[in-house]
């Protein structure tokens, strides 16, 4: 059985139709995400979709901790922000404590480089 013959390539030419304003691509470090979003991939994050809707992962600025994400829950009393590692807590926000400026984006999809 012969093994297929690839052709190596430089570069990856992406459709210019493709790319919308509003998305940024930013650079994972940390693994409070990890199995979902793995340390060292790169999340792209639309800046356009700002509104919380819950279960869907966000990147936040919170004061006390940087740029972060997290998958958010809205409840009734408060906004859960929760890890997909379980070896980090729970964040919670007060609705009176919550500043929707520290909303970056929803994240859209995240890639890593497993052939480093």
């Amino acid at each position: 059985m012969a093994l297929a013959k690839f052709e190596p390539i430089e570069t990856i030419a992406i459709p210019t139709d493709v790319h919308r304003e509003g998305f940024i691509v930013i650079h994972n470090k940390g693994d409070s995400m990890e199995k979902l979003i793995m340390d060292g991939s790169k999340v792209v994050v639309d800046t356009s979709s700002t509104v919380i809707v819950s279960g869907s992962i966000y990147a936040l600025l919170i004061p006390w901790e940087g740029y972060i994400l997290r998958e958010c829950h809205a409840e009734p009393d408060r906004l859960v922000l929760r890890p997909h590692n379980k070896n980090y807590p729970l964040t919670t926000l007060s609705w009176d404590e919550f500043d929707p400026n520290i909303v970056l984006g929803k994240v859209f999809c995240s890639v890593i480089n497993v052939f480093r």
